[in-house]
C-alpha cells in the first residue's frame, strides 16, 4: 500500500512568515498538535509541533520545569492561587515572548518528509524510529499531504478486517 492511498490532502499549514501565536490559534481551532511550514510557493521549509513550543519555553531555564503541566494548571485555574506564583508569572512572561516569535525560530527547519509513492511499511518504520506522530508528504519539495500514525493504523486494521471477515 502506498502513502497516496492513505494520506490526508486537506492539510493545515503555517506560512514561514507566521508567528507562533497564529500557529497556536490553528492548533486550538483545528484540534491539532503540529503542522508543516511552507513558503508562499507551498514549498516545505519546516515543521512545528506543540512539543517544539514547549521545549522552546523551557530551554532558557536553569532548573527542570514541566511547562506543559504548569500551563494546564495555570490556565485551568488550578494554579492561580498557588503559593509558588513566581513560576506562573514566569510562564506567562515566557509565553508572551514566545507567541511573537517567527515559526521557524521555534519549529524545525528541515522537516522529515515522505513521498506519495513510498510504501506505508517504510512510513510506519520512520514514524516509529523517529518517535513522531505525523509526516508531511511532498512532491518536488511541495506539500501535497500528510500521513499520521493513525492513518497507518487505520489502513492496517481495514486490511486486516477485510482479510479476516466472516465472508472471506
Amino acid at each position: 500500500m502506498k502513502v497516496s492511498e492513505i494520506m490526508v490532502t486537506d492539510v493545515y499549514a503555517a506560512n514561514e512568515n507566521d508567528t507562533v501565536r497564529s500557529v497556536l490559534e490553528k492548533f486550538a481551532k483545528f484540534g491539532i498538535g503540529g503542522m508543516p511550514i511552507v513558503n508562499d510557493d507551498n514549498l516545505l521549509v519546516g515543521y512545528i509541533s506543540d512539543g517544539d513550543i514547549m521545549r522552546h519555553l523551557g530551554k532558557h531555564l536553569n532548573r527542570p520545569l514541566n511547562y506543559f503541566t504548569m500551563a494546564a494548571e495555570y490556565y485551568s485555574g488550578i494554579g492561580l492561587n498557588s503559593s509558588t506564583g513566581i513560576e506562573y508569572d514566569e510562564l506567562r512572561e515566557n509565553l508572551q515572548q514566545v507567541v511573537g516569535l517567527n515559526v521557524l525560530a521555534v519549529g524545525v527547519k528541515r522537516a522529515i518528509t515522505v513521498k506519495e509513492n513510498d510504501d506505508i511499511v517504510a512510513v510506519a518504520d520512520l514514524l516509529s524510529k523517529r518517535k513522531i506522530k505525523k509526516v508531511p508528504v511532498e512532491r518536488d519539495r511541495k506539500l501535497i499531504g500528510i500521513v499520521s500514525r493513525g492513518d497507518v493504523v487505520r489502513a492496517v486494521v481495514k486490511t486486516f478486517l477485510a482479510l479476516n471477515s466472516p465472508e472471506a
